[in-house]
């Protein structure tokens, strides 16, 4: 699978990110997110993957008013599950979480992608 872009840095992202989606229209964010979480990241420890959606009023306009959503909503088509209580552990794997962060008024998705299995990546090694 090839992608490029956003795309690209979230699949190559090796340890927890944010990611910005300001100026992002809906069906730009819906391609990104599904190149970027349509299979399972190559990563052996869990990682916090985070896309600022909203801000504040003197932010807002920067961001698509179906940001959130767009997000949410692809990530349920690729089988992750909206977990409140999901933190940066590897049971966590294919959970989203919505938070508000009023210190910096900006409203985030926080992704906890699914991972290779140990097995997996053994197997593309050819080891075992």
């Amino acid at each position: 699978m090839t992608v490029s872009g956003l795309a690209a840095s979230i699949r190559a992202a090796t340890e927890s990110e944010t990611f910005d989606l300001a100026g992002n229209a809906a069906s730009t964010i819906k391609t990104t997110i599904n190149d970027a979480f349509s299979s399972p990241l190559d990563i052996t420890e869990m990682i916090r993957i985070t896309f600022v959606t909203g801000a504040g009023k003197l932010g807002r306009s920067r961001y698509d008013e179906n940001a959130a959503k767009t997000v949410t909503s692809t990530l349920r088509e690729l089988g992750y599950e909206e977990d409140r209580g999901a933190s940066c552990v590897n049971e966590c794997g294919g959970s989203f979480k919505s938070q508000h962060d009023t210190g910096k008024n900006l409203k985030t998705i926080v992704v906890f992608p699914m991972m290779k299995s140990i097995e997996e990546g053994m197997g593309n090694m050819n080891i075992g």
